[in-house]
Order: C-alpha cells, then sequence, then structure tokens
C-alpha cells in the first residue's frame, strides 16, 4: 500500500474517533478507472417552440478517468476524463457520434472536491448537445464536500453551478444552485471505507427570452434537482451517481396568456464505476 493512500486511511481513523470524519478529496495520481453514465432525457415544447412537441432519449456513454496530479498538501487534483464510445438511442435519430470517441476534459477540483473549472472551453468537431455531455462527465467528478469534518445525519449547503441542462433550456450558464447535502452513512469494510451522500437543490427563478414562432418571448426558469452518490474515502473515487433534474420555462407574454409553460425537460442520469 503506498503512503499516501495509508495517510488517507490513518487521517479518516483519526477523524472517526471524535465521531466526526473530515471528508477530502485525494485522488491517486496515475489511478485509473472506467465508468458508465446512462441519461434518460425527456422535454416537452410548445407548439410555438418547436415543431416536434417531445423528444425521448437515451445517452450511454462509457469512458476512463486518469488521476493526473494531487497537490501532497490537500490544496487540489487535476483528473482527465476520456470518451471511450457513445450511443444515443432512439436510433433512428441517432446522429454520427464517432467525433466524441477520444474526447477529453479536464477537470480541476479543490481539496474537498469542489469543482474549479475545466478545459478546454471549447471542442472543435463536436455538436452542442456532445459538449454538454462532456461537461456533465467532468461534473460529476465534484463530491463537493463540506469544510467541517461530518457525521452520518450532518447536513451542508455549497453553492454550486448550476446543471448543464439549463444551459440547454436558456442559453445561459451564469447560474447558480444552492446545493444541500446530507451524510446518510458511513460504509467500512475490511479494505474500504464508504461516504452515502444525499443531495438536492432549487434552482433561483431565472429570467430569460425564448426563440419562438411569435418571436423572442420573456420567461422564467424554474427547477430542481435531487440524487444521491457513494464516494470511496480511501480511494477517493465515485463509485455510483444519480441524478433527476426537472426544469420548467413559463412566460407571461400577453399574445400568449400567463402562465404559459413553452417547456418542460426532465433528465435521469446515473454514473456506474465499473
Amino acid at each position: 500500500m503506498k503512503l499516501g493512500h495509508l495517510a488517507v486511511i490513518l487521517f479518516a481513523e483519526v477523524a472517526a474517533c471524535s465521531g466526526k470524519v473530515a471528508l477530502r478529496h485525494r485522488p491517486r495520481r496515475d489511478a485509473v478507472h472506467h465508468y458508465v453514465l446512462t441519461m434518460r432525457y425527456s422535454r416537452d415544447d410548445a407548439p410555438i417552440v418547436a415543431s416536434v412537441a417531445r423528444t425521448d432519449q437515451v445517452w450511454t456513454i462509457y469512458y476512463t478517468q486518469l488521476g493526473r496530479f494531487t497537490d501532497r498538501r490537500g490544496a487540489g487534483s487535476e483528473v482527465s476524463l476520456q470518451i471511450d464510445s457513445a450511443q444515443l438511442q432512439p436510433s433512428g435519430a441517432d446522429p454520427d457520434l464517432s467525433p466524441m470517441n477520444g474526447a477529453t476534459i479536464l477537470a480541476f477540483l479543490d481539496g474537498r472536491g469542489q469543482l474549479q473549472r475545466t478545459e478546454p472551453d471549447t471542442f472543435p468537431g463536436l455538436t452542442h448537445d456532445m459538449v454538454l455531455r462532456l461537461r456533465a462527465i467532468a461534473a460529476a467528478v465534484a463530491p463537493w464536500f463540506p469544510e467541517e469534518p461530518v457525521e452520518p445525519g450532518d447536513a451542508w449547503t455549497v453553492t454550486t453551478p448550476a446543471p448543464l441542462e439549463v444551459l440547454e433550456m436558456s442559453g445561459q450558464d451564469s447560474s447558480k444552485l444552492q446545493l444541500h447535502a446530507t451524510l446518510n452513512a458511513l460504509q467500512k469494510s475490511v479494505n474500504d471505507w464508504i461516504a452515502d451522500v444525499g443531495i438536492n437543490g432549487q434552482l433561483p427563478t431565472d429570467e430569460t427570452r425564448v426563440t419562438t414562432s411569435l418571436g423572442a418571448l420573456p420567461a422564467r426558469l424554474s427547477g430542481t434537482m435531487i440524487g444521491r452518490y457513494t464516494f470511496s474515502l480511501p480511494r477517493s473515487v465515485m463509485i455510483f451517481e444519480e441524478l433527476s433534474v426537472r426544469l420548467t420555462l413559463v412566460t407571461d407574454a400577453p399574445m400568449v396568456g400567463r402562465d404559459t409553460v413553452l417547456s418542460r425537460l426532465v433528465t435521469q442520469t446515473t454514473i456506474r464505476l465499473q
């Protein structure tokens, strides 16, 4: 066992003696992990927004995570995520996803696993939908741990970027989400110690404009996010994550009436360590 790996376990053991555990993100350099992401996507649009009233899709993406750098003082880390293959159903509407194969995004996180930024900013050759899926993979790396040690039943709140579905619905990526997390359990075994965390958040109402057949209409975007994840503390790796996002676009434009729903979007995403 490597010294750095042992240090994480001993640190957690000491914290546990006081009834609290300091949750930290220390991915091992050069550690390789393989994942599969499944996203079920459903969107309903009013006739003035889109000619197709309902869109249902299922994305399946296999990708590899590599630990590139971890600061020895725990200040932060860098991981790369590379797509191995991607599939989209229904097959009848399946675009050419081959440009996604080999696409790589870098995620930079602080010592608590809070996502600081991603690189690069642009991905030539990829469509907007493809880029959103790639960034969703990067966002899923972050466990968003608290500063203070916690024990099962404790909760904390952090401010995170809004789900990427917000960018798809409103075209804006500056929204923030107050994410509430609860440590449901610490599951201990001989070789592992797993944090089970529940998460939920409500997106603040955001004013935007939506392109319709009647022209650009003012609209309000609101939504919720709920899910849970399990995270290995000694290995600093996400084991499983499930997330449900629900967004609604509503307009009060006089030409269509008060509280008219323009669009609804629901995504259900699971990520599993293989």
